[in-house]
C-alpha cells in the first residue's frame, strides 16, 4: 500500500517565516545596522542564497518584519477593509482598531524596535523610513481607506488621512512616550477600552462634523 505523505507547510514557506523570525530576534537584539544576512543565515539555519531568494535585500527584510508585526495584531489592510465594508459601524471599527492598536504600541518587541529606531536615527534616517513606510504609513492608509469608505462620499482622501493621523495620535497620547522612557507601565484592559473609546467618540465627532459639511449626516 502506497504511504500517503501527510500535507503541512510548504518548505519555501516554512523557511520564510524561519528566516523572518530570525531576522526579527536580530533587529531587537543587534539593531539593524549590525544585522547582516550572513548573520541572519546562520539563525535561520539556511544558506544565505535561501535569504536572498525570499527577501531581495535587508532593507525589504526590516520592512517585512515590521509588517508582520502589524499583521499579528490584526492592523493590515483587508481586515480594515472588510469590517469597514461590513455589519459594524464607524465607531465600532474605530474601537476595533483602537484596541488592536494600543495593543501592539505596548507590546514589548514593539517598544524595543521603537527604541533601536530611535537609537540608530539619528546616523541612519534610512532605517526610520523603512519602519515609518513599513508600519505608521501603512497603517495610516490603511485606517484613512477605511474612514473615507465609512464617509460615502462625503469626505476627500485627505479629510480622511487627516482624521486618520488624529485618531492615532489620540491613541499614542502621552502614555506612549512615557513608555518608551520606561516611566509608565503599560494600560490594563480597563484603561485601554476607556483611551480607545475616549479617542473614538473624538473622531467621531470630527469625522460627523465634515460629512455634515458636505450635506450628508452619518448614518
Amino acid at each position: 500500500m502506497a504511504t500517503i505523505k501527510k500535507q503541512g507547510r510548504p518548505k519555501s514557506e516554512e523557511k520564510y517565516h524561519l528566516i523572518l523570525h530570525a531576522a526579527s530576534c536580530l533587529f531587537l537584539k543587534e539593531g539593524f545596522a549590525n544585522t547582516s544576512m550572513d548573520t541572519v543565515a546562520k539563525a535561520s539555519g539556511v544558506s544565505k542564497q535561501t535569504v536572498y531568494s525570499h527577501f531581495e535585500s535587508k532593507d525589504a527584510l526590516f520592512k517585512a518584519a515590521i509588517s508582520s508585526k502589524c499583521h499579528s495584531y490584526q492592523l493590515d489592510t483587508q481586515q480594515l477593509i472588510d469590517a469597514s465594508l461590513g455589519s459594524l459601524s464607524l465607531f465600532e471599527c474605530l474601537q476595533k482598531v483602537g484596541y488592536q492598536f494600543v495593543r501592539l504600541l505596548q507590546d514589548p518587541e514593539a517598544i524595543a524596535i521603537f527604541r533601536v529606531i530611535i537609537a540608530e536615527a539619528v546616523n541612519s534616517p534610512h532605517v526610520a523610513t523603512l519602519f515609518y513606510q513599513a508600519g505608521p504609513e501603512a497603517s495610516l492608509a490603511t485606517l484613512s481607506t477605511m474612514i473615507e469608505k465609512f464617509g460615502q462620499g462625503s469626505l476627500s482622501a485627505d479629510v480622511a488621512q487627516q482624521l486618520a493621523v488624529d485618531y492615532c495620535a489620540l491613541l499614542k497620547g502621552e502614555y506612549h512616550t512615557m513608555m518608551l522612557c520606561g516611566i509608565k507601565s503599560p494600560l490594563t484592559d480597563d484603561e485601554i477600552t476607556a483611551h480607545v473609546d475616549s479617542a473614538a467618540e473624538k473622531i467621531l465627532l470630527l469625522f460627523t462634523h465634515y460629512t455634515k459639511q458636505s450635506g450628508k449626516h452619518l448614518k
